[in-house]
């Protein structure tokens, strides 16, 4: 970057902070774990065993938002199958930014990089996303009986498929209008749940997610992806400001996801 048009933009933004009053945070930003170092670790049953490391680096704070590079490291299997994992890393610069005095925030992440490896191929690329809601239920006033705003995204992923232990391309999978739309949530009763990180209160948040990929190019040929429905409960709990289960129907099959560990990376930067 260093250009001369970021140069004055910094300039001209520091002098409307001098001018307007600071700016409320998105409450994501002011979450306890958001700062550099914070990691949870979850773990998910049913048909796709998962085990997922989140890990935050260089988060930082400005008048409007926040920004942090996020690393995700997954581990999934069809449970059916009995096979080896598919381990996938990825790598994004997630900004966050919240323009007005509503909950509403914007999330964005572009040129993230992933690379995922299965039993006979790899697969590295790009993925990017934008997104608009209510992405954190932390320090958010969440009141039993009440309604939260659901939130949007749209995302696209290109990638290149190489066999395992080459170089050489073979293929390739490109989505380059998924989405993802979450309906308005629906708070339940505050109660006393049994977690792996122990017995905690937590409040049932409950809602719809539904998915499409789009149009997927598999090489040259277009495949058409049949978009899904979930039904969602995250059990947050205000103590730890986090979502410490969620669980996911979809058609006859559920999933639960726990979060299994958060603690501190302290060689994180």
């Amino acid at each position: 970057m260093g250009s001369l048009a970021q140069a004055q933009t910094v300039a001209v933004a520091a002098a409307a902070s001098e001018e307007a009053p600071a700016r409320a945070l998105a409450p994501l930003c002011d979450a306890p774990w958001f700062r550099s170092g914070s990691r949870v670790q979850m773990e998910g049953d049913g048909a796709m065993p998962m085990s997922i490391t989140m890990t935050l680096r260089r988060a930082t704070k400005n008048q409007t938002g926040c920004r942090a590079q996020l690393e995700v490291r997954s581990k999934s299997a069809l449970s059916a199958l009995m096979g080896p994992p598919v381990i996938m890393d990825q790598v994004h610069m997630v900004n966050i930014d919240r323009r007005s005095d509503s909950a509403k925030s914007s999330i964005e992440s572009e040129h993230a990089v992933i690379n995922a490896q299965g039993r006979y191929a790899r697969m590295y690329g790009e993925a990017a996303f934008r997104g608009q809601g209510v992405f954190s239920y932390a320090g958010m006033d969440i009141r039993e009986g009440g309604t939260l705003e659901g939130e949007a995204f749209e995302s696209s992923v290109s990638l290149q498929i190489y066999p395992v232990g080459a170089d050489k391309v073979v293929g390739s999978m490109r989505a380059l209008y998924a989405s993802i739309s979450v309906g308005s949530r629906h708070v339940g009763k505050r109660q006393m749940i049994d977690t792996v990180l122990g017995r905690k209160e937590c409040m049932p948040i409950t809602y719809e997610k539904r998915t499409s990929l789009g149009p997927l190019m598999v090489g040259e040929e277009v495949v058409q992806v049949e978009p899904t429905l979930m039904h969602v409960t995250d059990w947050y709990c205000p103590a730890e400001a986090f979502v410490l289960r969620t669980e996911i129907r979809q058609q006859d099959k559920v999933q639960r996801i726990d979060v299994t560990g958060m603690d501190l990376d302290t060689t994180s930067p």
